[in-house]
């Protein structure tokens, strides 16, 4: 009895060795592998296009940045939402205009004050104005012929008064400034001509509600209230690069969005 348990035994062991499989982690880790790898050609296969597209904004926020001109285009050039509000919803060249093509009914005065827009100096780059103010709130960009527009906001207050700052550069070169008002229930228009007449024109009275204010180096603010809102606005004249490119564009009539793409007055006197 004893041997025939014997037999049995090495019988039984026999057949586990026979179909028994040893586990190898090298084999293991090759098919992983090889797996691993079939997997992530079918997803790039079927998801190229958004892969190109993400890395394509990861190289562009990495080597530009994500304010700069070249990361906002690349979102406008391939229809995508931008990640920064616009700050305007009219066309660029609408802001612009009313210094080539003068509004009707306007009246026009000169200083001896140079014009200046607040304490950010004109022609100064993007990079530098947000080193100064920080981060934007919205931004717009739109290029033309090689030329490069750009508009960043802020949202700011004025004697507690909601408002926006816009800053607009033309081939990335600060040409013009906008004050924003448009909650004209609290904004008290009267203060804001006083203030402007105040700085720049020895307080004379000035009662129409569109006016132009030139000072001897050519530069020009432009105050306007259409009933809605009122803008402010201050265009630097003394690049002339940069006044060739805007006349050419504007004069014509060539560059429009298609084709691109509580503190007391001393506030107020040192903003204006």
């Amino acid at each position: 009895m004893t041997i025939l348990n014997s037999h049995i035994s090495v019988i039984t062991l026999a057949r586990t060795s026979k179909y028994s499989v040893s586990f190898d982690p090298g084999l293991f880790t090759l098919i992983l592998a090889l797996v691993s790898i079939f997997l992530l050609v079918i997803l790039l296969v079927f998801l190229r296009k958004r892969v190109i597209l993400l890395l394509s904004i990861w190289y562009y926020s990495l080597v530009y940045g994500q304010f700069s001109y070249e990361f906002l285009n690349f979102f406008r050039n391939n229809n995508l939402r931008s990640p920064i509000n616009g700050c305007i919803k009219d066309e660029i060249s609408t802001h612009l205009l009313v210094f080539y093509k003068k509004i009707k009914n306007s009246q026009d005065f000169q200083t001896n004050t140079d014009i200046d827009y607040g304490k950010i100096p004109f022609m100064i780059n993007s990079k530098t104005l947000f080193k100064s103010k920080g981060k934007p709130d919205c931004m717009k960009v739109i290029s033309i012929n090689d030329i490069r527009f750009i508009v960043a906001g802020y949202h700011e207050t004025l004697q507690g008064i909601r408002m926006r700052s816009l800053y607009f550069f033309v081939n990335d070169l600060f040409v013009m400034g906008e004050f924003l008002f448009s909650d004209l229930l609290r904004m008290k228009p009267a203060t804001l001509v006083a203030t402007l007449s105040a700085k720049y024109l020895n307080g004379i009275p000035v009662e129409s509600e569109v006016f132009y204010i030139k000072d001897t180096h050519g530069n020009q603010i432009n105050y306007e209230h259409n009933g809605f809102s009122i803008s402010i606005k201050y265009l630097y004249k003394g690049d002339q690069t940069t006044n060739m490119v805007l006349s050419a564009f504007l004069e014509s009539g060539e560059l429009s969005e298609n084709d691109l793409m509580t503190m007391g007055n001393d506030e107020l006197l040192d903003r204006f």
